[in-house]
């Protein structure tokens, strides 16, 4: 037994030992990134900040329809099947998002109706969006029916990539409508990471969104489906997919060209993280290939 114990502390304090010496200026970079990364608001409540929970869940949704008018290369809405309805428990959440799935604002009286529904129960309400469809009297309804934040997708700072990754000409729309949506909102960009693809135009993305003046961007790593895979190698070897340290340089880096904007992460991936040290950071992946999510949230349907 005291033979186990001295291999046991011999292992432990030689893979200490070994980490003081593999150190170097990168981890204690990464270390002080993670350090000054933000919650975004909408991940405020979510059950995927407490890491004691084995289980968590996102904030419940109201699914509105799975049409869209994108047809984005990365998107897992269009690999699965989601009828409209209220899913999760919303007597024990304070946010709800409109939408995961689809365009919600295909049917803006029917974002209204939820608007309403939200705030009714006393709840956080946050519409998700591609931002096409917005304008300024629909935004201005809106926030008169109590919402709080509005999330719009964009990942490229040019036309001619957000075609590639959209599959439609509409960069310039969703940019007019960014910028009338910080007027009256609190508004958040959710961009996706493709390594060796919009890299740098993240960054210049980053200075973009500033000078327009969002509140935050939330940048999301790729997660590849076996149903989009072929699509997306059509745009990215996917070789240093999933790697903490080069998402972390990224968000850095656009937080320079973005000093205004909380640039951030997804909360649940972020709590992780700030329990790391930089060793680990500079070497971690995540898994970012996945099967289509499936949404295990209790299903109600639409009460108008």
């Amino acid at each position: 037994m005291f033979f186990s114990i001295f291999i046991f502390l011999f292992n432990y304090f030689w893979g200490e030992i070994l980490k003081i010496v593999l150190r170097s200026n990168i981890c204690d970079k990464l270390e002080e990134i993670v350090k000054n990364l933000k919650v975004v608001k909408h991940c405020i409540g979510c059950e995927g900040l407490d890491l004691n929970n084995k289980d968590p869940h996102h904030h419940p949704t109201i699914e509105i329809t799975q049409k869209c008018n994108h047809n984005c290369i990365f998107c897992y809405s269009k690999l699965t099947n989601i009828k409209p309805g209220i899913y999760g428990n919303l007597d024990d959440c304070i946010a709800v998002t409109i939408s995961q799935y689809g365009e919600p604002l295909l049917y803006p009286e029917k974002v209204k109706k939820g608007i309403e529904y939200v705030k009714s129960l006393g709840l956080r309400c946050d519409l998700q969006t591609n931002g096409v469809f917005l304008n300024e009297n629909l935004i201005k309804e809106f926030k008169d029916l109590g919402l709080d934040l509005v999330m719009i997708s964009l990942s490229t700072s040019k036309p001619e990539t957000h075609k590639k990754l959209t599959n439609a000409d509409t960069f310039d729309k969703v940019i007019k409508n960014i910028e009338l949506s910080v007027k009256h909102l609190h508004t958040i960009v959710r961009t996706i990471y493709i390594p060796n693809f919009n890299d740098m135009e993240l960054v210049e993305l980053a200075k973009k969104l500033n000078d327009i003046g969002v509140d935050e961007i939330m940048v999301h790593q790729l997660i590849v489906h076996e149903k989009n895979k072929k699509e997306l190698k059509r745009i990215s070897s996917l070789e240093n997919i999933g790697k903490i340290k080069d998402l972390l340089l990224l968000v850095d880096r656009m937080k320079e060209n973005a000093p205004d904007v909380n640039v951030t992460i997804k909360g649940c991936l972020l709590v992780q993280l700030k329990n790391m040290d930089g060793f680990i950071l500079n070497g971690i992946t995540s898994d970012c290939f996945s099967d289509i999510p499936i949404i295990k949230r209790e299903y109600h349907p639409l009460p108008w």
